[in-house]
């Protein structure tokens, strides 16, 4: 038989849908014509994304392996362990609005100055921010490059160095930017709302 694997029940099924063997009758004239039905699919909704960061500090942070040292080894464990994106601010200096560049040197040394340095997010929490993924990041950070100011090191040639969270390829990216560099309105430091 050509079609080893087809049922007595399957056979009497198809005989059904066709009306008997009349339907059979009609088919092989050609009377009916079988079309292929449409099945209609809705797609699912997206997943529910959990805007809370649990962030263990007992975990060391993945720290480069040109670090030198850390410049605020005090506050390397310190922050809330869990937290809402929603109430984290995307803060800027008045240097950076409207357009603005400024150098890095100049944020940091504000951010000291006005001790804030100990409410920005550091690099335990940008390691966690990019396990939530891409789906994440854009609903959030809307194409920004996002700052964790706590965590500034040196490297063996002086400079210092913040690390940051960027989009590129579908991903989210760590990387870390040099404070003699320039920062823009799209550069916003991560911080803790008091």
């Amino acid at each position: 038989m050509k079609y080893g694997n087809l049922t007595f029940g399957q056979m009497e099924a198809v005989l059904n849908k066709l009306g008997g063997m009349d339907g059979v009758a009609l088919l092989l004239a050609d009377e009916i014509v079988l079309t292929r039905k449409e099945v209609k699919t809705t797609p699912s909704p997206e997943p529910e994304i959990s805007p809370i960061i649990r962030v263990d500090y007992s975990i060391s942070a993945s720290y480069p392996s040109w670090m030198k040292e850390r410049m605020h080894p005090e506050l390397q464990r310190t922050g809330t362990a869990e937290y809402d994106i929603n109430k984290v601010e995307q803060w800027l200096h008045d240097d950076q609005k409207d357009g603005k560049w400024m150098k890095g040197d100049k944020i940091y040394a504000h951010l000291k100055k006005t001790d804030t340095l100990k409410t920005c997010l550091g690099l335990r929490d940008l390691e966690e921010i990019q396990k939530k993924g891409i789906t994440f990041f854009r609903k959030y950070f809307k194409g920004k490059v996002v700052f964790g100011w706590r965590d500034i090191v040196r490297n063996r040639s002086g400079n210092l160095g913040v690390p940051f969270l960027y989009e590129d390829g579908g991903k989210v990216i760590l990387g870390w930017r040099w404070t003699g560099l320039v920062w823009s309105g799209y550069y916003p430091a991560l911080r803790l709302a008091s």
